[in-house]
């Protein structure tokens, strides 16, 4: 499925396309001598609202000088995060749907071919939390006696994998589709990434580490070459119970005109012990969807249709809600509530929780008629924060076939350890 572009990220590349950097020997004045040397401007995004000029065309050095407030000299690393992942996908609207079965046999990520078939000309999609794709149109002007002379542009992809068993990120950056117009040479074109830490309310920690390194020459990227980098977080970095350690991200290209910012993201690694003894890394800026619930399974389709009803039809639930209330169940995308993860053996107010919720689910299931072979089922989750225990009144419980609940149940903790959900990780629930 094609994820929404983060509006965020595009408002950043609208304002980086109309803009580029002084190049890195002085700028000369028309009329002088040395407005004959021949320059590059910094790289800049191309798209059909912001083209490169037309070679013949007059440079205009003081709109550069302006816009110069757009570029560095240097790569600089994006600022401290103070808000988890899940959060910033939320608030902007990013998410994805999963199932345990698919976050597993993704969690190799996403290759170059994969992120151009499904990005042809520009765009960005976290596929899961293991598989991330970014896609943009990039290039940079020559210039010589206040004229651009030639124009370089091509496709820019970095496709992202997460890692399970190891606090790795790893990142490939590949070039194509090149066109060279007038004079052009070769010369200094480089991929390089820089990170940025966290500091909140849970906890904080210092920028993650980047290694790795790519060809730096536009031949060497014309001839196929590709940039390999990886982020890490070692253990003794995270923060809390589960060791996390929350990272942006941002990456940049440098030509002989300066430096340029074209992607900005967010990464995750943790060593929690109820996921896997050895940690993982994640592409955490979205919002995962549990697809794990179909209304004909024969494996959980009595379960399903309980929660689809509960999503859908709240008023046709069972408890029904108190004189003058409304129920209102969270868990859907429509609902733009999620559910948050409760781990029962987090701590003591976890536990408490839990069993709150268990409690509240017997007591109310106990008024209720059912079969041999029936159990009760509740939603949302006992395994979650706004469970019946929440005391709100915003859930239902309704007898199903018991096999199809424990069923379920099964499916519910395989996703929960195949995507990475932490606690109180935030999630939707969609039925199919």
């Amino acid at each position: 499925m094609h994820w929404p572009t983060r509006r965020a990220l595009t408002a950043a590349l609208v304002g980086a396309a109309c803009t580029v950097l002084p190049a890195t020997s002085a700028v000369a004045q028309p009329g002088t001598a040395a407005n004959t040397a021949v320059t590059t401007t910094s790289v800049q995004v191309v798209d059909a609202a912001h083209p490169l000029p037309a070679v013949g065309s007059r440079w205009d050095a003081g709109a550069q000088h302006r816009s110069a407030q757009w570029r560095d000299s240097v790569p600089q690393p994006p600022a401290t995060l103070h808000e988890h992942g899940d959060v910033t996908a939320q608030r902007l609207g990013v998410t994805y749907t999963s199932t345990a079965h698919g976050a597993s046999a993704l969690a190799a990520g996403a290759d170059l071919a994969t992120c151009r078939r499904l990005l042809p000309t520009s765009g960005e999609q976290i596929l899961n939390h293991y598989a991330y794709c970014r896609v943009t149109p990039l290039g940079y002007s020559v210039v010589s006696g206040g004229k651009v002379i030639g124009t370089v542009s091509w496709r820019n992809t970095t496709a992202g994998d997460g890692t399970k068993g190891s606090r790795v990120i790893r990142l490939v950056t590949g070039m194509d589709r090149f066109r060279r117009v007038g004079v052009t040479t070769d010369g200094l074109l480089s991929i390089g990434w820089t990170t940025g830490g966290y500091r909140g309310p849970d906890g904080s920690n210092k920028a993650c580490g980047v290694f790795g390194s790519g060809p730096n020459l536009l031949s060497e990227w014309q001839a196929g070459g590709t940039a390999i980098h990886t982020i890490a977080s070692p253990v003794s970095d995270g923060y809390g119970q589960d060791k996390v350690a929350r990272c942006a991200i941002r990456s940049s290209v440098t030509n002989s005109g300066g430096t340029g910012a074209f992607l900005d993201n967010g990464v995750r690694f943790d060593s929690a012990k109820y996921l896997g003894i050895k940690g993982a890394g994640i592409f955490d800026r979205v919002m995962p969807t549990m697809g794990e619930y179909g209304v004909r399974s024969t494996r959980n389709g009595a379960v399903a249709r309980h929660i689809q009803l509960a999503q859908t039809n709240p008023a046709a639930t069972y408890p029904p809600a108190p004189a003058g209330h409304t129920k209102s169940i969270p868990g859907s995308v429509a609902s733009g509530r999620p559910l948050h993860r409760l781990v029962s053996t987090w701590d003591a107010t976890a536990t408490t929780e839990y069993n709150k919720n268990r409690s509240k689910v017997q007591s109310t299931c106990a008024h209720l008629p059912h079969k041999a072979g029936e159990e009760c089922d509740e939603y949302p989750f006992a395994s979650s924060w706004e469970g019946a225990g929440k005391g709100d009144g915003n859930f239902s419980v309704k007898y199903v076939d018991g096999t199809q609940n424990g069923n379920a149940g099964t499916d519910l903790n395989n996703w929960y350890l195949a995507d990475r959900i932490l606690h109180k990780d935030a999630f939707y629930v969609v039925i199919h």
